[in-house]
């Protein structure tokens, strides 16, 4: 009997602590364009980032850390990818 009270109020505290912490994150107000379902896209903005990240590729890539070049040519290039995917997304709408 004596587990059996001491399970039931674990539980109930598990329970409140979960709905306690959970309250604020509810109550948050979502941002428009979250909440809305729109997703901006700036072709440009991507493209410059891509640029940023071939030039830490290069860098990288003079002190010998060509692992981490070559993810950063990868991720440059997955951006560059994306800003084209987003200016055909808005040509064909």
């Amino acid at each position: 009997m004596r587990r059996t009270v001491t399970t039931v109020l674990a539980a109930a505290l598990l329970a409140g602590g979960i709905a306690v912490t959970a309250a604020p994150a509810q109550a948050a107000p979502a941002k428009a364009s979250a909440a809305s379902g729109v997703i901006t896209c700036e072709p440009a903005k991507l493209r410059q980032d891509a640029a940023q990240l071939d030039r830490k590729a290069d860098e990288l890539n003079a002190l010998g850390e060509r692992d981490a070049a070559a993810k950063a040519h990868r991720d440059a290039e997955d951006l560059r990818r994306h800003a084209k995917a987003c200016e055909d997304a808005e040509n064909n709408s």
